[in-house]
């Protein structure tokens, strides 16, 4: 066995313990006496990916591109590692590179799409997500990271239809019941918001973001314009709903909501009645 080979070795060896750090410093001896050795180098670029180290690992990657220009799983880690040093343009390039090597790797497009997310081109991610719900269909990331997009750019009913088909898999992901209730909110459709923000509490009780809007909604008088009643007048049953949205934590006063829609479509109709 060769020196060369021995201190491979003793650098796999290392690796396989999880000495990362021991086994980094013998592949380092290892290229410093062969610098081109491929293996070497996606080892080690690995390694420094795996301890956070991205810059490192990125030049390691890069190093094996030069050598090997198609190596697509090469390219993909690459784009991957630019993208978590916030270099989304270079990531964005590098996935293209990847996508026309191999334009079923779907995930390429998940990368590709949250890195034109970050420089603000939510068009652009959005097909980048189709992509990734055409190739991989099964993809509950796909769904998710299309419908955030779709959120942002205001296309709140693509967004529902997207988050409804996870919940359909899984009824109780809290991001996806939380981000639903924002988007049916972007609809001004208040009482589905609510039941998703209640939704939100009951499977996490302390998510503060779902008690912050569900508070702001069943304490803000605007909720009853969204039912089509002008004021709130002084009436004793009307009263005593709007004493109960003050109930302690906001969402333990959702049952008076239910009876507060009840009640306020009653009145609606009745004046509609009126008016015809």
């Amino acid at each position: 066995m060769s020196d060369l080979e021995k201190i491979y070795k003793i650098a796999e060896e290392y690796k396989m313990q999880g000495e990362l750090l021991k086994a980094s410093e013998e592949y380092k001896k290892l290229l410093d006496k062969e610098p081109y050795n491929i293996n070497a180098q996606i080892d080690l670029a690995d390694i420094f990916y795996i301890l956070g180290e991205i810059d490192k690992s990125i030049g390691h990657y890069e190093k094996v591109v030069k050598l090997k220009p198609n190596y697509e799983l090469i390219l993909y880690r690459l784009g991957i590692s630019y993208f978590r040093a916030t270099k989304f343009y270079k990531a964005i390039s590098v996935l293209d590179r990847v996508i026309e090597l191999d334009p079923d790797l779907y995930m390429a497009y998940y990368w590709q799409g949250l890195s034109y997310y970050h420089i603000g081109k939510i068009r652009k991610s959005i097909e980048s997500y189709k992509k990734l719900k055409e190739k991989g269909k099964d993809s509950t990331l796909g769904y998710y990271h299309l419908a955030i997009s779709y959120k942002t750019i205001g296309n709140y009913k693509e967004a529902i239809k997207c988050f409804e088909q996870i919940l359909k898999e899984d009824p109780n992901i809290v991001s996806v019941n939380y981000h639903l209730g924002l988007s049916y909110l972007g609809l001004s459709e208040i009482k589905k918001a609510l039941m998703c923000f209640k939704k939100v509490l009951e499977i996490d009780p302390e998510h503060q973001g779902a008690k912050d809007k569900l508070g702001n909604l069943i304490n803000d008088q605007e909720l009853l314009y969204t039912f089509g009643i002008e004021e709130a007048k002084s009436d004793e049953n009307i009263e005593e709903l709007i004493t109960n949205y003050h109930i302690g934590e906001a969402y333990r006063g959702f049952s008076a909501i239910d009876r507060a829609f009840k009640y306020f479509k009653k009145k609606l109709t009745k004046d509609q009645n009126k008016n015809s």
